[in-house]
This record gives structure tokens, C-alpha cells and sequence, in this order.
């Protein structure tokens, strides 16, 4: 009996599964990018067959002064064939953001990490939209980053504040706030996505439409996180 035991003890470990940490990593598919009014962009077509599994991230920013009342459409869609163009499919598909964005300049020089940032030309009440999500433009595009803005000052709203710091250090050279005139999270000139692609997907791919768009461009980034090891 104890022999048996202890066989069956033996065979319950070995069939019990490792508690491996999964290997993960992140790529880039398509870098900041502007897509003017009536264009589209057509997005890096990434190979995910290799991958157990695959994220997919898009930020979609208005990034003109302009009312916005269309908003592009982001199409995300996978391939069923290895190569080619013949047998691309309409995975999902979401609708861009709209409204009257507007814009001010960073101030002061701010480095990386800050969380205060001062605007120039500031005018009252025109930054008091606290709860959202906003988009620094830099003049080299890949510096460019989304924030969440929790706070303004109250003389004439010179500076806001943002839940995280900047990861790029901002400059009054460089540096443009991008929002909306209202209170909330609809009021945000921002757009964010995240698409879980099928395991059986060959190919993916992001195609930034602002062809009907009402005359406002907007600037565009998708990223993957994949799962190669388990």
C-alpha cells in the first residue's frame, strides 16, 4: 500500500504544472503620427502569428484648432493569409474623437517627471476642465504624450497639474497643450483603444481613416503587447 502511495504522489507532481513566469514584451507598431483631414493613414502591418497572445493599444489625439463633429474612424483589422493584401477582414472598428479643440503653449521649460505644468498666455477659466485626459504636442513628434489633467490654479489658469509626470521634458520651443472646453472626460481631445487580437490572427494591422473628417487633423500611435513564452 505505502508503495502505491507513493507512486501516485510521484505522478501528481509530475503532472502538475510549473508556475513560470509568461514572457511578455511590447513593440511599437506605428509611432506618432499626423493624419491630415481627408487622408488616411495606413498602419505597419505586424506578423503575430508566433505570439500565444496579442494586445492590441491606439491613441487617436485631435491636434487642430478646428470643430470636429465626424471623427475619423480607427479600423483594426486581421489577415487571414500570410502574405498579401487580398484577405485583410474588419476585426472592430471604433469612432474617433470630435469637438473644438484648442490649444496653449508650455510657459516655463519643464523636465521630465514634472507634474505642474505652466501655460502661456493662459486665459480664465479656459484650463479649468479638470478630470481628463489631454495631449501634449511636441514639435518632434515620437516627444509627444497623453496626460491626465487633476488640477488648475486659480489665477487665470496658468498651470495645471497631471496624475503622472511627463515622461519627455516639455520646452516652450516645443511644447502645446491640446484640449476641449468643458468639464469631463467627454471634453478631451483624446481617444484611447485597446483591441485583443484572435490567437489565430496571421497578421494585424491599423488603419487610421480621417478621410471624412469635418477639417480637424489628428495624430495617431498603436502599440502591441504580445505573449511569447508560457
Amino acid at each position: 500500500m505505502k508503495k502505491i502511495l507513493g507512486l501516485t504522489l510521484v505522478l501528481l507532481l509530475m503532472c502538475s504544472p510549473a508556475h513560470a513566469a509568461l514572457t511578455k514584451a511590447v513593440e511599437s507598431a506605428d509611432i506618432w503620427a499626423e493624419v491630415a483631414a481627408g487622408t488616411a493613414r495606413e498602419g505597419a502591418t505586424v506578423d503575430v502569428s508566433p505570439n500565444y497572445q496579442t494586445t492590441l493599444a491606439i491613441d487617436v489625439c485631435l491636434a487642430e484648432a478646428a470643430a470636429e463633429t465626424v471623427g475619423a474612424i480607427i479600423w483594426v483589422e486581421i489577415s487571414t493569409n500570410t502574405t498579401g493584401d487580398a484577405d485583410w477582414e474588419v476585426l472592430t472598428s471604433f469612432g474617433g474623437p470630435t469637438g473644438t479643440p484648442f490649444t496653449r503653449a508650455i510657459f516655463v521649460n519643464e523636465d521630465a517627471g514634472q507634474t505642474v505644468l505652466s501655460v502661456d498666455a493662459p486665459i480664465s477659466n479656459n484650463l479649468d476642465h479638470d478630470g481628463k485626459w489631454i495631449y501634449i504636442e511636441n514639435t518632434t513628434i515620437a516627444n509627444s504624450e497623453i496626460c491626465f489633467q487633476t488640477a488648475h490654479s486659480a489665477d487665470a489658469d496658468d498651470t495645471i497639474t497631471v496624475l503622472d509626470g511627463i515622461t519627455n521634458a516639455q520646452t516652450t520651443a516645443a511644447g502645446t497643450i491640446w484640449s476641449i472646453n468643458g468639464v469631463g472626460q467627454p471634453y478631451s481631445p483624446v481617444a484611447q483603444y485597446v483591441v485583443n487580437i484572435p490567437d489565430t490572427a496571421y497578421r494585424v494591422r491599423v488603419v487610421y481613416d480621417n478621410i471624412l473628417a469635418t477639417g480637424t487633423d489628428i495624430h495617431t500611435r498603436a502599440r502591441l503587447i504580445k505573449m511569447t513564452g508560457i
